[in-house]
Order: C-alpha cells, then structure tokens, then sequence
C-alpha cells in the first residue's frame, strides 16, 4: 500500500506531501522576491520565514505566502487536479473490469481500453505539471505583483 500512496498520492493529495527541502527552498526565496520588490516588509518576511521553517506540508505553504500572487497553485486547480485523478482512476478500472469480463466469454480483444485511459492520463498529467510548477519556480513575477 505504501507504493499505492506514493505513486498516487500527489496527484490525490497534493496538498498533504510532506515539503521537500527544494519546496522550502523555492519558499524562501519567493519570501524574500516579495521583500525585494516591497511587497512584504522586513518584519513581515522575517515571520513568514518562521512560519515557513514549522510548515511541514505543502498545503500550509497557502497560508505562509498568502498575499503573494502566483506563489502557490490555485485553489481550482489542485480541486481539478484531485477530481480528474479520482475519474480517471475509475474509468481505467470499470475499462478493465468490463475487458476481463468479456475476455471470461470468450471475447478477449486487445487492451482497447488503453486509448482512453492514455488520454485521460495525458489530462491528469497536465494537470499535475501545472500544479507542480507553482512549487518548483521559485521567483515571483515582478510586473504581477506591482
């Protein structure tokens, strides 16, 4: 079950994985972007990196960077991200029960239901990158934050 939750469990729970030292990382130097630009004051960044340092899952990387625009994903993607994870799970898994199950009569074709669950896949892939890449860049857009 272990190898289950690893393999499925950012795309289910983004927001429950455990920070990574490069999340941390990309946190505090998105911290300190904002202080240079002025968006956050000294006082402000300085308690923003302690409340970064006792975080310990990505999702309260929301509440440490509120404010700065385009520092964390939205909360409409990572829904989406949860929600196409969880369909397309179950369209590859009736796909496959119905295939075995005609394979039982004497019906056994190619794996049809790979198309599908491929592109559904793609989708649920693309997803995951933009989700992943709020947490990966780790300067914020100066002309969005003025």
């Amino acid at each position: 079950m272990n190898t289950l939750q690893a393999t499925l469990g950012p795309l289910l729970s983004p927001d429950e994985q455990e920070l990574s030292p490069a999340d941390r990382q990309s946190a505090h130097t998105k911290i300190d972007s904002a202080a240079r630009q002025g968006v956050l004051s000294a006082p402000q960044a300085a308690d923003r990196h302690l409340m970064l340092d006792d975080a310990h899952r990505r999702g309260q990387l929301r509440e440490v960077l509120a404010g700065l625009h385009d520092a964390v994903p939205p909360n409409p993607l990572t829904l989406a991200l949860r929600v196409a994870t969880v369909g397309w799970l179950a369209v590859c898994a009736i796909q496959f029960v119905i295939w075995l199950a005609l394979a039982v009569f004497g019906h056994l074709d190619w794996p049809w239901w790979l198309w599908s669950d491929v592109g559904l896949g793609l989708g649920v892939a693309i997803l995951w990158w933009a989700n992943e890449s709020y947490h990966r860049k780790s300067q914020l857009d100066p002309q969005v934050l003025r």
